[in-house]
Order: C-alpha cells, then sequence, then structure tokens
C-alpha cells in the first residue's frame, strides 16, 4: 500500500479529518487526550502510537463518538450497559467497513477497538486498532451535521 493511502486510512481511523455545519449550535463537551494503536495488517513495521487532545459530546452512548466523515455512515448502532458496537460502511476512493466498539469507564473516559476491512486504489487492507481517552476538562463541541443539512 502506498505510504499516502496509509497516511489518509489513518487519519480517517484516527478521526483527524471532521465535517461539520457552520449553523450547528455548539453546547458543552468533553475535552478528552486520547492515545491510539494502529496496526496494518501485512506492514512490516509498527506504526507508533497516535495521541491527541479531542472534543466529544458528553453522552458516551452517541453515534457521534464514532469519528467519520461525509463518505461514511454508521450503521448496527447499538448500546449495551456500558458498551456501544457499530459499524462504519465508507464509499468512495477507499471502501472500507469497520466494526467496532467502545466502553465507557467509571472515570469519565472511555477505551475501545475498531477491525476495518476493504480496498483502497484497487489494493485490499486491514487495519485493527486500539484507543482508550481519558477526560481531561470540557470543551465546547459542535455536533457534525445531520444528513441533508445545508452547511
Amino acid at each position: 500500500m502506498k505510504i499516502r493511502n496509509l497516511a489518509t486510512l489513518t487519519a480517517l481511523a484516527l478521526g483527524l479529518s471532521s465535517g461539520g455545519s457552520v449553523l450547528a449550535q455548539a453546547q458543552e463537551g468533553s475535552l478528552y487526550r486520547v492515545t491510539t494503536q494502529v496496526e496494518m495488517v501485512g506492514l512490516p513495521f509498527k506504526m507508533p502510537d497516535q495521541t491527541t487532545e479531542v472534543c466529544g459530546p458528553k453522552d458516551h452512548t452517541s453515534e457521534k463518538m464514532v469519528p467519520h466523515d461525509d463518505n461514511c455512515s454508521i450503521t448496527d448502532f447499538e448500546v449495551e450497559g456500558k458498551t456501544a458496537r457499530y459499524t462504519l460502511v465508507c464509499t468512495g476512493e477507499a471502501d472500507l467497513t469497520a466494526k467496532g466498539e467502545f466502553e465507557q469507564l467509571d472515570s469519565g473516559g472511555y477505551r475501545g477497538k475498531m477491525n476495518m476491512v476493504g480496498t483502497s486504489q484497487g489494493q485490499s487492507m486491514e487495519m485493527n486498532m486500539r484507543f482508550q481517552g481519558e477526560r481531561i476538562g470540557a470543551c465546547e463541541y459542535t455536533p457534525p451535521a445531520a444528513p441533508g443539512d445545508a452547511g
């Protein structure tokens, strides 16, 4: 897999590209320090862990906790106790399907994992992620626009 494709897929997986409508109303959210471990199956080296700060919704059981862009949709989202499970389907430059889950921790943070498989520019790929978010404060959270909203 080309390094450019790897960078694009990793950014998608880490939720570094975010969409949102200017018209969406800001609300108080939770600021998290998130550490993500990514394994690209078949890659001959280990990718370094990534740590970033992310503003997310206060509600851990919300679909809004699943980072994705306009080319992706969340399906099969379900919550059981403190654990949410989901399927994420992306189309476009990369056709990917991810199955993941995250668990709300008593500390106010969360942890989870995701397995993503698909193709990008005709090449098969598989990626496994593990992530943990530690709540470090409050932030001004702007929810993503609902499908069909002007932006």
